[in-house]
């Protein structure tokens, strides 16, 4: 089965000494090779360098990574916390329609729309009146009306994607709430297939990802006791 490459760098990401890691994403002047984008997306949230945010762009253009739909899932949600942050260098990091195939405007324009800003909105008006796809037409239509995203931390979470989601939020931003959220999926109570997945795949995520963040691993010690036996037991495996 084909796994994205943003996919296959956020597992390996889990194995990689914290160190090397961190250090990699500290040193990092531009964003020239997929390692360098890969610790770029994991540690942003460490130490915000905004400086890097083109060249992060500048390189998922280049390598068309957007092409892959399974990216989606990454590129949207952390991007859509960057431009948050950021909206008024939307049209300077993007504003160059030249330089934006079709897939690039359906990722970034959903960024856009997730984050909420004046000038992210103004973006995704001007992909809607440049392209000729009828198909995008529609999509940008929607995104571009006053309709309001659902923000992930307040609804159930029904699909393995959204935990992808909630990670990468939470990787542009420090953000413990997301962490909230992702813990509430541990617990062992699940029914559906889509559950024991999400289930599974919540527990194997906090404790790869805590091994290598600093953050994670101490959240997941400082919560312990304040949740349901099933979830507390879990957090006590930190501690071992």
């Amino acid at each position: 089965m084909k796994k994205s490459f943003l996919y296959l760098i956020f597992i390996c990401s889990c194995f990689i000494s914290l160190d090397a890691q961190e250090i990699k994403y500290n040193s990092l002047t531009k964003i020239a090779t997929h390692s360098d984008l890969n610790a770029f997306m994991s540690y942003y949230y460490t130490n915000p360098k905004v400086e890097l945010i083109p060249s992060a762009i500048n390189f998922i253009l280049e390598k068309k990574l957007n092409a892959d739909k399974e990216n989606e899932r990454h590129i949207v949600p952390f991007f859509a916390q960057i431009f948050k942050v950021h909206d008024d260098k939307i049209p300077v990091w993007l504003g160059d329609l030249n330089q934006l195939s079709d897939d690039d405007k359906f990722i970034f324009a959903h960024a856009m729309f997730l984050s909420q800003g004046e000038n992210g909105k103004k973006e995704i008006l001007k992909y809607l009146q440049s392209t000729e796809n009828e198909e995008l037409k529609q999509v940008f239509t929607k995104l571009s009306s006053d309709r309001k995203p659902i923000d992930l931390r307040s609804i159930p979470l029904t699909k393995p994607v959204y935990l992808d989601m909630l990670w990468n939020s939470f990787f542009a931003t420090g953000d413990v709430t997301f962490l909230d959220k992702l813990l509430l999926a541990t617990e062992t109570k699940k029914k559906s297939i889509d559950e024991v997945l999400i289930y599974s795949a919540a527990r194997w995520s906090f404790k790869s990802i805590a091994q290598n963040h600093k953050k994670v691993f101490e959240f997941c010690i400082k919560n312990k006791g304040k949740h349901t036996k099933d979830i507390n037991e879990f957090l006590a495996e930190f501690e071992e």
